[in-house]
């Protein structure tokens, strides 16, 4: 990748990559006109298709009903002269429908680039224009051309800009709190149990509700089957009572299957707080994904600058699009060289397998940290491991075993995104093939499954060498019989799992959304265009501390649960010393079933007898 990075230095000019360029892609503050003057620094937009001039200073105003072109923000005079459909022409309106100027718009600067303040209203008067001259709005963009959904961005941008201090606080810290609250909160007694079983009992309630919004839609369409002239009601009033059949029968099998996981939800219920417990045990694991955090941070910071040297060798290129099909105008656009396009596909590889090996590592330390807990006598005396020394023990054993696993996924990871560049491709071509999207579609779904399936085996082999000391084939050939050997207890710890994590995960999102709604409103109402867009910002932001918090007591379940099996397997002749209070209930009823049935077996051998 070094190699790559001083190939890029060498040929490209980063300077020239982020400086804005104005409608003759020369750099603003940097090259000259006409004239040997240097350009100013300010871009300032001054057409539809996102071109842009060069000025000293961004509007302060906004002027919608320009009286002649003075008002306007115009490309300079020799190239509006060489526009054929815009040359001679004087009526303010027609000057930015045919692209040579644009409104002028107060506006923010944000690196040197004067972002628009009031979007709507720029969209607003486009639209009003556009039916003066009866001109169809949605012929307005072709390519690059100025929308909707740009002029939201800026929008959106800008308002982050604004309260990008409360977004951030509530967004990490506010998250944060929230995610050990909920920690403790695992702890407490009754708290999982009331919290699974809610969620749980609710599954089948909701599919059984269901199926009786469809039983009284059908008993609707027969009392009012004026509604449904446009089908045969037959085929309406069947469809949807099959719905409501399958539904009640959905509803019906999950409750069944709840009955009979009872017990194994219980186990499944008694990991979850061991879990948590270990977690709070060695509390600096919390944090553990800000290390990694820092380690992606400083893969990234390299990994950046050979991507920008990369993208700095492309050649600026001149493409023409037709404002509402009639009037042309030309942008600037970067193309590359076929090496320069190979380098990303590495710098590509190269992120997923090292972003999956920061992972691996994780996984690998905070399993040693847990099972560390589990097979400590006096777990209250704390645990001889920390978090540091986790982490060496993994980077001098077992790096390759990290390496190996993360490359298998980093190789899938790689094959979705061709097939996804491949899709894109096609689309671009207009190759309207239904056959073909039928075929990249499953190649997607299967790779997908695959990514899917790796990591869940990976993860379980992660546990097997932090455990066993494992290396990777190895630990994931015991992790996988390990799951078919208990296939139903970790099916029961699965869903328990999931139900905590999902419950964590809109605890910490809705606590954050909600109290960044009110606290915006209250200190930043007058200045942000939408309060609701920055809450749910927010929201997206605690989804990210969430997951971290999550990813922690996943890994802490599946340690815990393989642990306490390990445990069983090991010592169900002499008992364990190692088994948490949590589970320990458990484990006697488990021993008296046992002892049961060995009972039952002898006295049937001595009948036989």
């Amino acid at each position: 990748m070094t190699y790559l990075g001083v190939w890029a230095f060498q040929g490209g000019d980063v300077y020239n990559l982020v400086k804005p360029k104005d409608y003759l892609a020369r750099n603003c503050g940097a090259d000259t006109d006409e004239s040997g003057t240097v350009l100013s620094e300010k871009w300032v937009l001054v057409d539809q298709a996102l071109n842009g001039v060069c000025r000293d200073t961004c509007p302060n105003s906004t002027i919608f009903n320009p009286v002649d072109k003075s008002e306007l923000i115009c490309k300079d005079e020799e190239t509006i002269s060489s526009m054929e459909l815009c040359n001679n022409v004087t009526d303010a309106s027609l000057l930015v429908l045919c692209g040579a100027c644009f409104y002028q718009v107060e506006s923010t600067d944000v690196y040197d680039v004067c972002v628009p303040n009031d979007i709507d209203a720029i969209e607003e008067t486009l639209s009003l224009v556009e039916s003066n001259m009866n001109l169809q709005t949605e012929d307005r963009f072709s390519g690059k051309i100025l929308g909707k959904n740009a002029m939201y961005i800026e929008k959106f941008a800008r308002d982050v800009w604004v309260s990008v201090y409360m977004v951030l606080g509530i967004g990490i810290g506010g998250a944060t709190i929230l995610g050990l609250l909920f920690l403790v909160l695992l702890r407490s007694p009754g708290f999982v149990y009331i919290t699974v079983w809610t969620s749980a009992i609710s599954i089948p309630i909701i599919l059984a509700g269901i199926g009786y919004g469809f039983h009284e839609l059908k008993n609707y369409y027969e009392e009012n089957p004026e509604e449904i002239q446009h089908v045969s009601n037959d085929n309406v009033n069947l469809a949807v009572q099959i719905s409501s059949y399958v539904f009640y029968a959905l509803a019906g099998f999950v409750l069944l299957l709840l009955i009979a996981l009872r017990k194994r939800i219980a186990l499944a219920i008694g990991i979850t707080k061991a879990a948590a417990r270990s977690v709070m045990s060695v509390p600096l694991t919390i944090f553990y994904p800000i290390v990694q955090v820092i380690g992606f941070c400083s893969f990234m910071a390299p990994w950046c600058a050979y991507f920008l040297f990369l993208s700095a060798t492309g050649t600026t290129t001149s493409t023409t699009v037709e404002l509402y099909g009639i009037y042309p105008v030309t942008y600037n656009k970067y193309a590359f060289s076929n090496e320069a396009s190979y380098g990303f596909w590495y710098l590509l590889f190269c992120l997923y397998w090292t972003s999956q090996f920061i992972v691996a590592l994780g996984q690998i330390s905070l399993s040693m940290c847990y099972s560390k807990w589990y097979f400590t006598v006096d777990k209250d005396d704390g645990v001889d491991i920390t978090v540091a020394k986790a982490t060496g023990i993994t980077i001098c054993k077992h790096t390759g075993t990290a390496a190996f696993g993360s490359l298998v996924i980093a190789i899938i990871q790689l094959l979705r995104s061709f097939v996804l560049w491949t899709q894109k491709k096609i689309k671009q071509a207009g190759a309207d093939n239904k056959c073909v999207d039928v075929v990249i579609c499953c190649c997607q779904c299967c790779l997908f499954c695959l990514e899917r399936c790796m990591k869940f085996v990976s993860k379980n082999a992660y546990i097997q060498t932090a455990i066993f000391g494992h290396s990777f084939c190895k630990g994931a050939h015991e992790a996988f019989f390990f799951i078919l050997r208990n296939a139903a207890r970790m099916a029961a710890v699965g869903i328990v799992s999931e139900l905590s994590m999902v419950f964590c995960k809109f605890f910490i999102i809705f606590g954050c959304a909600l109290s960044a709604f009110y606290g915006i409103q209250e200190v930043y109402g007058s200045e942000v265009s939408s309060v609701g867009g920055l809450a749910v910002a927010v929201g997206f932001l605690a989804w990210f501390i969430g997951d971290m918090f999550t990813e922690v007591l996943g890994i802490a379940v599946s340690t815990i649960f393989q642990c306490f099996i390990a445990d069983e397997e090991m010592f169900s002749r002499t008992g364990s010393y190692y088994v948490p209070e949590e589970l320990d209930d458990f484990l006697k009823s488990l021993d008296e079933d046992n002892e049961q049935r060995a009972i039952k077996s002898y006295k049937k051998d001595e009948i036989e007898e």
